[in-house]
């Protein structure tokens, strides 16, 4: 009995080290920009004016992990680049920047990748400017809640006008066993990517049915909350003032969202990133340079 128990204790160890171990490895963490949209402040801080309008940021972020490389989120689609219309009336209404240089692929360059080198992509939620460049990752597996497919497709009412049909449609197979095209992992929950605690794609219900967020556990600056579109500016969590109306799919979400938030920041010091604050955004470091 001695002898089995010491034995389990040792398997135990072995195990929490290794865990430990892997958990303390370096990792690193780009900002990027799919260009900007143009729109009211008040419809991302409810309350704020919506005069004069203005310009926000379309961030994204790559994770650099000794298991692969983790795309959170994709931008607006590259076919804005040469088809403005592909948007329709959105392209008006948004004035996206869409110049070449916004392209993803122009974007990864900076930091030596491909969307080949991609292994898990991972969306915030599917609207036009987190999912648009989905299709471009035929190698990668894709991460979304099953929810948020479901609604991409068949949207519940009120919930439909900012997804693009063309962004999702070709990750569906015909006439396959699977019906995806792609690899993909459609949660019904949270998810830790490498099983090491790194990286937790966490489901958070507030924007629309289906997003979600990620926490990044970085060796030197702490525990990093990629927000997707729970979080539009940092006053929504530092003021607990959500966005208006037309953008909450979940009152209750957003409000828990935020206190979530601040909970880890008080506790783990964490802090969170999100993709549509222009101050915080210019502020940050951008690809080459990196969160490690």
């Amino acid at each position: 009995m001695t002898c089995k128990y010491l034995t389990a204790m040792v398997a135990l160890l072995g195990s929490v080290l290794s865990s430990t171990a892997l958990s303390a490895q370096d990792l690193k963490l780009y900002a990027f920009s799919s260009g900007a949209l143009t729109l009211g402040k008040g419809f991302l801080v409810n309350g704020a004016p919506m005069e004069p309008a203005i310009q926000v940021p379309v961030g994204f972020y790559v994770i650099k992990h000794p298991k692969g490389n983790v795309l959170f989120d994709t931008g607006n689609n590259d076919k804005i680049i040469t088809d403005p219309g592909y948007w329709g009336a959105a392209f008006t209404g948004l004035k996206p920047v869409n110049t070449p240089d916004v392209a993803i692929d122009t974007q990864l360059k900076k930091i030596d990748l491909t969307p080949d080198d991609i292994t898990y992509v991972v969306v915030s939620h599917l609207h036009l400017d987190h999912g648009g460049n989905v299709a471009k990752f035929p190698k990668s597996t894709l991460v979304v809640q099953k929810s948020e497919i479901q609604n991409f497709f068949w949207p519940e009412p009120g919930t439909g006008s900012n997804y693009v049909l063309g962004d999702v449609l070709p990750l569906r197979g015909n006439m396959t066993p699977s019906a995806n095209a792609v690899k993909m992992l459609q949660l019904e929950g949270d998810q830790d990517l490498f099983g090491d605690g790194t990286l937790v794609v966490k489901r958070w219900v507030a924007h629309t049915p289906g997003s979600q967020m990620m926490t990044v556990r970085l060796k030197n600056t702490g525990l990093t909350i990629l927000t997707g579109d729970n979080v539009y500016f940092r006053e929504n969590v530092e003021q607990n003032i959500p966005p208006s109306t037309p953008l909450v799919y979940s009152t209750s979400g957003f409000y828990s969202a935020f206190e979530w938030i601040r909970r880890e920041m008080a506790t783990q010091k964490a802090n969170f990133f999100t993709a549509h604050d222009p101050d915080a955004f210019k502020a940050m470091k951008k690809a080459p340079e990196f969160y490690d």
